[in-house]
C-alpha cells in the first residue's frame, strides 16, 4: 500500500517523509510525495533514505486530476499542503480559502471515494484566536487571519462528513519550530535564531516578554502525526503542544546558544496581542507525549549555524 504526504516538501512534510520509513506501522509501504513547488524546495528531495520506496506527484490539491493521481492505491493520507504564512494570507484571502478550505475538503472527499483508511489533517492552534483562558478543544474558535479561518472551516466540514468509514484526525499544532530540510523562517523561534546567527539584533516590544504562546518542536509535530494515524482517527480535534512558553523564554534560549546576540527593547505604538495557553491533555490521555523543549530546538538550530556562532 501507499502513504500520501501532501505538501511533502514543506517545512513539516520534509521531515515527515524521512521519518515514515522507520515507523513500524508503515514498514515497506511506498511513500508518495505530492507538492506543487509553490515554494521551490527541490532540495527537500535530496538524501531521502535509500532503503525506502518513494514516488513523487507534482500537482496541486485544487486540481481534481492531480488529487486522483496522488490518491491511487493510498491507505493513509497526511494532509499538510496549505498556504501557511498567516500574515501573507491577508494579501491573498481568496487563494487561501481555495487552498486551505475548499481543496482540503475536496481531498478528504476524494480520499473517502478512494477507500483510504486514515486521514490525518494538519490544522493549527491559530483557529482559537487570542484569549486569556486556557484553551481546550471545545473552546469557541475565533481565528484572526484568513489562514486560521480557512483551516478551521476545512476541519469543521471534514468532521461533519466523518462517518467512521475513514479514520479522521485533526491535529491543532502549536507554533512549530526547529530544523528541517524544508526550513522556513517566518515564525519567531526560527527567525530569531537566523537573525542571531547573522549578527543581527533582536527587537522585542516592551510588554510582550511575558506573553505566552503554544510552541511545538517540528519533530514532535511529526511524531504526533504518526501517532494519530496509528491510534486515533475518531473524527475529533487534538491540540498538540510541546510547551506554553513566554516570548522571554524564546529570547533566553536564543541568548543561551547565541551568546553574542544583541537584544533591543522598544515601545510598540500599539500592542494588541493577548497571551493564550493551550492544553494538550486530550492527546496525552491517549498516550502521546512530546519530547522537545524550546532550548533543545534552539540548540539544534545553533548547531546548523555553527560556522557563524
Amino acid at each position: 500500500m501507499t502513504v500520501l504526504v501532501t505538501g511533502g516538501l514543506g517545512y513539516i512534510g520534509s521531515r515527515l517523509i524521512r521519518e515514515i520509513p522507520d515507523h513500524p506501522a508503515f514498514s515497506g509501504e511506498e511513500i508518495r510525495i505530492m507538492d506543487n513547488f509553490r515554494q521551490p524546495r527541490f532540495h527537500a528531495l535530496w538524501d531521502l533514505p535509500s532503503y525506502a520506496d518513494y514516488d513523487f506527484v507534482e500537482g496541486d490539491i485544487r486540481d481534481a486530476e492531480d488529487r486522483a493521481e496522488a490518491l491511487e492505491g493510498v491507505d493513509t493520507v497526511f494532509h499538510l499542503a496549505a498556504i501557511t504564512n498567516a500574515p501573507e494570507t491577508f494579501d491573498i484571502p481568496e487563494k487561501t480559502w481555495e487552498v486551505n478550505h475548499e481543496a482540503a475538503v475536496d481531498l478528504f472527499k476524494d480520499a473517502r471515494e478512494a477507500d483510504v483508511d486514515e486521514f490525518v489533517n494538519a490544522v493549527t492552534c491559530s483557529v482559537y484566536g487570542t484569549t486569556e483562558e486556557k484553551i481546550e478543544e471545545g473552546f469557541d474558535c475565533e481565528p484572526e487571519s484568513p489562514y486560521g479561518e480557512a483551516k478551521l472551516a476545512a476541519e469543521q466540514e471534514m468532521f461533519e462528513l466523518y462517518d467512521g468509514e475513514v479514520g479522521l484526525t485533526g491535529l491543532r499544532l502549536g507554533t512549530v519550530y526547529g530544523w528541517t530540510t524544508g526550513m522556513r523562517f517566518d515564525t519567531v523561534v526560527d527567525k530569531f535564531a537566523l537573525l542571531a546567527a547573522m549578527g543581527e539584533p533582536l527587537t522585542v516590544y516592551e510588554g510582550a516578554e511575558d506573553q505566552q504562546r503554544p510552541y511545538l518542536h517540528v519533530q514532535d509535530s511529526v511524531r504526533s502525526m504518526l501517532f494519530a494515524a496509528e491510534n486515533l482517527g475518531d473524527g475529533e480535534p487534538y491540540n498538540v503542544v510541546g510547551q506554553n512558553g513566554r516570548l522571554q523564554d524564546v529570547v533566553d534560549a536564543i541568548v543561551n546558544h547565541f551568546p553574542n546576540v544583541e537584544i533591543g527593547y522598544t515601545e510598540a505604538e500599539q500592542l494588541n496581542q493577548l497571551s493564550y495557553i493551550v492544553s494538550d491533555g486530550k492527546i496525552r490521555s491517549e498516550g502521546f507525549e512530546t519530547c522537545y523543549t524550546l532550548d533543545q530546538g534552539v540548540e539544534e538550530l545553533a548547531d546548523k549555524f555553527r560556522a557563524f556562532v
